[in-house]
């Protein structure tokens, strides 16, 4: 009892939801952001994996549509009548998702978030990448590049997400230093549609057919990229298409040299650590030393592509 009131103490301290219980039996909830496709079943796969080894029942949930904020409200709010002793989900658009995280709060579910943060939303921690992803990025694509002048074409999948918007900030940021100038011809708004993605580039390809690099701040921007630019007859000698995210088709396209790089996101370590702050505050009352925990980014090009995922589902790694 005296252990549990310390916590209590420490954690009202600390501003942050209290526990719910000291126990054994728990449920955690992860809110996909949409269906697990290649991306988000990894971090569901880090997720169920953290949960087995802590011995917690995981339970998974999506919207029907993608990134739709009211699904992904009502989602949570369903975990909090059923009882779930943890949420974990993406900060598609903080401020539209404040209600459900205040009713957490009021409920004293503890939060963690992966992929982009909402620092007033409670959460335990926040797990990602940030917008340092679009720095390294840029900054990798000018040293490429070299001397030629960037003229750009940005797909960003939703226009007003911060996540987004950060990293394209970064990008603009670090390619604004390219030593022959760089314009941004574009911004598309991919809504991580595949069919919605290739029709917004073959129009901006024909709109701007000067342009010579794709930056893409969506998992499917630069495959979608890609099929615009090859039926466009646009080579790759002619264009640099730069993805995030590491799924099956952009891969095999960096592989046959069509797409030049992507910036891999470990989201098998978001959801992974997400759980694993989440048990560790609710049985412990314990918080990470820094609750913005970086997930780690890196470059994916045709010189390390078979050789990066080695440490990436390794907890002793990271």
């Amino acid at each position: 009892m005296r252990k549990l009131a310390m916590v209590l103490v420490a954690l009202l301290l600390a501003g942050s939801v209290a526990p719910a219980a000291l126990a054994s039996d728990l449920t955690f909830t992860f809110v996909l952001p949409m269906v697990p496709n290649e991306i988000w079943v990894v971090a569901k796969e880090g997720f169920e994996d953290a949960c087995a080894k802590y011995g917690v029942t995981p339970v998974v949930v999506m919207p029907d549509t993608p990134n739709d904020i009211n699904q992904m409200n009502m989602l949570m709010e369903t975990a909090i009548a059923e009882g779930s002793d943890g949420v974990i989900t993406q900060a598609v658009n903080p401020a539209g998702m404040t209600p459900a995280f205040q009713k957490l709060q009021d409920a004293g579910v503890p939060l963690s978030l992966v992929s982009s943060d909402a620092p007033d939303s409670g959460r335990v921690a926040c797990v990602g990448t940030g917008g340092e992803l679009g720095r390294v990025a840029g900054e990798y694509i000018v040293e490429q590049m070299g001397d030629q002048e960037i003229r750009y074409i940005t797909g960003l999948w939703a226009l007003e997400a911060q996540l987004a918007i950060d990293i394209h900030d970064n990008y603009v940021a670090a390619l604004a230093k390219a030593p022959g100038g760089a314009t941004e011809l574009t911004i598309l708004e991919t809504e991580s549609d595949q069919l919605k993605i290739t029709s917004k580039y073959q129009d901006a390809f024909a709109t701007y057919p000067d342009a010579n690099l794709s930056i893409n701040v969506c998992g499917f921007g630069a495959a979608g990229a890609a099929k615009a630019a090859t039926e466009a007859g646009i080579g790759p000698d002619q264009i640099f298409i730069m993805g995030v995210d590491d799924i099956q088709e952009t891969l095999d396209q960096i592989r046959e040299g069509r797409i030049q790089a992507t910036m891999t996101q470990n989201f098998y370590r978001m959801g992974y650590d997400a759980a694993r702050y989440l048990y560790e505050f609710v049985t412990e009352g314990t918080l990470p030393e820094n609750q913005v925990v970086d997930a780690g980014t890196m470059v994916v090009n045709v010189d390390n592509i078979e050789t990066y995922m080695g440490d990436m589902r390794n907890p002793d790694a990271w």
